[in-house]
């Protein structure tokens, strides 16, 4: 799709003639790839449901924009972008929209604006309040074994996060909270693509999960969900940096929601416990047409 700011690549999971409201998911980051919501679409593919990933502008096969100020990169960007996308696609009378991580604030702030074919809305581990992930980040870390916990706060306090002891901390917060059993090709595929070019990322999240210096600081999207209208699902891990206190704002803030724990999972619950996420999405989805 081509607009203002360049192209913006998609792929198609199954076909859009189909009679069931396809499904359009939101990768994560900010600044991740849509290889990561591939498995996912393939998930409601398989019901003759048709799915659509896309590379957000910045990144991925979408064209980058290294060259942009830090103030370029906002919320409204990537706003902009989906509507024109959904147009871009002939879907935008009749759509759902699920959202990981990132990509869940982001669909969030999409479902808040109420576009009209919106009909349900999934939010996958999400991010809702920016303070709050780092604080809830800090007790996760603060909760791993010492030699762990203290070389990490230390160097996160001290922006020395290039050192092999931080390497080496971080690393294990991420095996305990972002993802618990070994990547899988398509998460390889996202994690390589998007170290190449951090533009987004650093712009407007930071240098790690753990503190947000960019434009998201204090960001907040949890003030503002009675704007949501449409039937929401939120599932989130047991062991994941999107923690209760984060999906619990998420599910008290938009009326009828409902929240499920993946008990043995981290942060990609769709990989981590696979079955059981394809199971409950495809049976959430299936209340639609």
């Amino acid at each position: 799709m081509k607009w203002q700011h360049g192209e913006t690549a998609y792929t198609i999971f199954g076909d859009l003639e189909s009679s069931k409201v396809p499904l359009l998911l939101a990768h994560g980051g900010p600044g991740f790839t849509s290889h990561s919501m591939n498995v996912i679409a393939s998930y409601v593919a398989a019901t003759g449901r048709p799915a659509i990933t896309y590379d957000q502008i910045g990144c991925g096969a979408s064209t980058h924009l290294q060259d942009k100020a830090t103030s370029f990169w906002r919320v409204e960007l990537f706003i902009e972008e989906f509507d024109l996308l959904v147009k871009h696609l002939g879907v935008n009378e009749k759509f759902a929209l699920l959202g990981h991580s990132w990509g869940g604030l982001l669909a969030a702030e999409i479902a808040i604006t109420q576009p009209a074919g919106l009909r349900a809305l999934i939010l996958s581990s999400p991010l809702g309040d920016t303070d709050m992930w780092e604080v809830e980040a800090r007790r996760l870390a603060l909760e791993m074994p010492p030699e762990f916990s203290e070389p990490l706060i230390r160097h996160e306090d001290a922006g020395t996060i290039n050192s092999d002891e931080y390497g080496v901390a971080i690393t294990e917060f991420y095996r305990r909270h972002l993802l618990r059993i070994p990547a899988p090709i398509e998460i390889q595929r996202a994690i390589e693509e998007s170290g190449k070019d951090k533009t987004v990322y650093s712009a407007m999240w930071g240098h790690s999960e753990l503190s947000c210096t960019g434009n998201l600081k204090h960001h907040v999207v949890t003030d503002r969900l009675d704007a949501i209208k449409v039937p929401t699902q939120i599932f989130s891990g047991g062991f994941d940096e999107s923690t209760p206190a984060t999906n619990a704002a998420l599910r008290d803030g938009i009326a009828g929601s409902q929240w499920e724990i993946f008990e043995e999972s981290a942060h990609m619950t769709y990989i981590e416990e696979a079955a059981k996420y394809q199971r409950l999405l495809n049976a959430f989805l299936d209340k639609l047409l």
